[in-house]
């Protein structure tokens, strides 16, 4: 969420001690805004100067916010701004977070919503159910996924194909198992099948005993305006369960879309990135009074 973060650039040895504890989750935060690769609570005691036992505490807040989620080897992530403004992020998160917990009960499934941000797959939200596979067993190797995960798969499809082989060739077409699509050609002609029916699946790509499906619920004007809604499962689960769980996946969508709302507008964006920088300026002159 790079452009909801409000503080000014901080020194990161800077002291601290005079710091109150909302300011310090703010200090936390604006750090994992910029830290894409995620950041352990040691990182952050590190760069921040602010206490490890502390860091930890005011982690534990950041996540049930809604800010964070926490990956492997526990790094903390930070959300994207595919949700919208800070200020709106918590609603809808409250309001995303039901439905897919629905999801999960119904399907037995990890549920996933997920984006393309800083040209990376990203979890913004997710809801897991025993048994299934978990956030954090997905996790390593995650955000170069996206030709290997049902979820990126349908983000990937939301491009323009000349935007997508950009992105491939920079991204790479990482082998995570022998079942993970090996070229730009043979995504491309996955990625038209599976167009005519608006669901995309993958067996064993990711990992070799994870099955996705995934289906677009929001595209816009930016690739990271796009959004997918995911389902893990075992691959090994029964033909007729995974059938039940992607008819349950595609009416998920009626509950998100009027959640999500469309993507914003380059007008809106403009007009957000002048309030941003205003409130920018705002702020660090209230930071600098002493």
């Amino acid at each position: 969420m790079t452009g909801a973060i409000l503080l000014p650039a901080s020194n990161p040895t800077s002291p601290v001690p005079g710091l109150r504890s909302p300011d310090r989750t703010l200090r936390l935060v604006e750090h994992l805004s910029r830290s894409p690769e995620g950041l352990t609570a040691k990182q952050l005691a590190r760069r921040t100067g602010i206490p490890v036992k502390t860091v930890y505490h005011h982690l534990r807040t950041i996540v049930d916010r809604g800010w964070a989620w926490r990956g492997e080897e526990g790094r903390h992530h930070f959300l994207p701004d595919v949700l919208g403004p800070a200020v709106d992020v918590a609603a809808r998160l409250d309001r995303i977070r039901p439905v897919l917990a629905r999801l999960a009960a119904a399907t037995g499934c990890g549920v996933f919503l997920t984006s393309l941000s800083g040209g990376q797959l990203t979890v913004v939200a997710h809801s897991e159910f025993t048994g299934a596979p978990r956030l954090d067993d997905l996790a390593d190797g995650l955000p170069e996924a996206a030709h290997a995960t049902a979820g990126g798969q349908a983000l990937l499809a939301a491009m323009r194909s000349d935007h997508r082989h950009r992105y491939l060739k920079a991204s790479g077409l990482r082998p995570f198992t022998g079942q993970t699509v090996r070229s730009q050609g043979e995504l491309d002609d996955k990625l038209r099948a599976a167009a005519a029916t608006g669901l995309y699946t993958e067996r064993g790509q990711c990992r070799s005993d994870v099955a996705c499906s995934g289906v677009i619920v929001r595209t816009g004007p930016r690739a990271s305006d796009n959004l997918a809604l995911a389902t893990a499962m075992r691959i090994d689960l029964p033909d007729v369960r995974r059938r039940a769980a992607d008819r349950l996946l595609r009416l998920a969508l009626a509950d998100l879309v009027p959640i999500l709302g469309p993507a914003p507008t380059p007008e809106e964006l403009s007009r957000d990135a002048e309030h941003l920088d205003h409130d920018r300026t705002s702020r660090k002159g209230a930071f600098s009074r002493p």
